[in-house]
């Protein structure tokens, strides 16, 4: 093998094997168990609609016309008391992952938590559903160290001398988040919304626009200028953040894209949450470090 394909694979195996900062996997960890705990109180209050044979669609018709296997807890949940127990123990479990109580088992029950509720009701999903569940599973099977986690002094001790962990999970987590956006440009290439700059006029215009009204209408040029700006944003965000140097603009581009949908946006406070979340995957030793100097100073 030449020198060259020997470094190139070397690099290659390097983002899956190379040792990474326990403290990033940690904050994945939390913001990822904080993030499915909002969205499990969110769906809370529709549990009997969604889930019960008494709401939207009864367990039989979503067995039908499920494609493949109907895995699923809620084929043995079908009435509103079975259904309510299961989410208070999937909001436990939750818990359990953001303070790091056996978090492999945690982790475990939230995937199964998500890929349940996704079968059962695939009619009300969402994007950041989508988002959450594909996560949920790359968190469970990622490494899950003994860091930031509720337990005795001793055990913490323990965890300290423990060798760092493989970066595999959080290079699959960087790999999906550069997916999403790219899936979306490729997406929107044939919506003749999108590729004429008219997309932003009319969705502010609809209902799912925070204030939607007749003002849009004076600003279609400046709309169809955001239009393309979006469809740049999401071509150059993964670019940015893959090229070490340049991640911090690729993470503020993010935040700023994302915060802009949630403020012109109704009800997309989870989506801009989901889609944070997978931005911690970037950070890098250096960060870490800083932050905890900072939390230091104030203590």
């Amino acid at each position: 093998m030449s020198p060259g394909a020997k470094n190139l694979l070397s690099r290659f195996t390097g983002l899956f094997l190379d040792p990474a900062d326990a403290r990033v996997y940690a904050a994945v960890r939390i913001g990822f168990a904080f993030t499915a705990l909002l969205n499990l109180m969110q769906i809370w209050p529709d549990r009997e609609s969604f889930f019960t044979d008494a709401g939207m669609v009864d367990h039989e018709t979503v067995r039908k016309y499920t494609v493949g296997l109907y895995e699923s807890v809620f084929y043995f949940c079908t009435d509103l008391s079975a259904v309510s127990t299961y989410m208070l123990f999937s909001g436990a479990a939750m818990v359990m992952l953001m303070l790091g109580i056996w978090p492999r088992v945690a982790a475990v029950a939230v995937y199964v938590w998500h890929l349940s509720y996704s079968i059962r009701a695939p009619l009300v999903l969402v994007g950041w559903d989508e988002v959450l569940r594909c996560t949920s599973f790359l968190v469970m099977v990622s490494p899950l160290p003994s860091c930031w986690c509720l337990q005795p002094a001793k055990a913490r001790r323990k965890a300290a001398a423990e060798p760092p962990p493989p970066r595999y999970g959080l290079t699959l987590l960087q790999v999906q988040l550069a997916g999403i956006y790219i899936h979306a440009v490729l997406a929107r290439l044939g919506d003749e919304f999108w590729m004429s700059g008219d997309f932003m006029s009319f969705f502010l215009l609809s209902h799912n626009a925070r204030w939607p009204g007749l003002w849009v209408l004076n600003y279609g040029t400046l709309l169809k200028g955001v239009t393309y700006l979006v469809l740049l944003l999401e071509l150059a965000i993964p670019v940015l953040l893959m090229v070490r140097r340049w991640r911090w603009y690729g993470i503020a581009a993010g935040f700023l894209l994302h915060a802009g949908i949630s403020l012109m946006a109704y009800n997309l406070m989870l989506f801009f949450l989901s889609m944070l979340m997978l931005y911690l995957s970037f950070l890098q030793k250096e960060d870490m470090d800083w932050l905890e100097r900072k939390l230091g100073r104030r203590g």
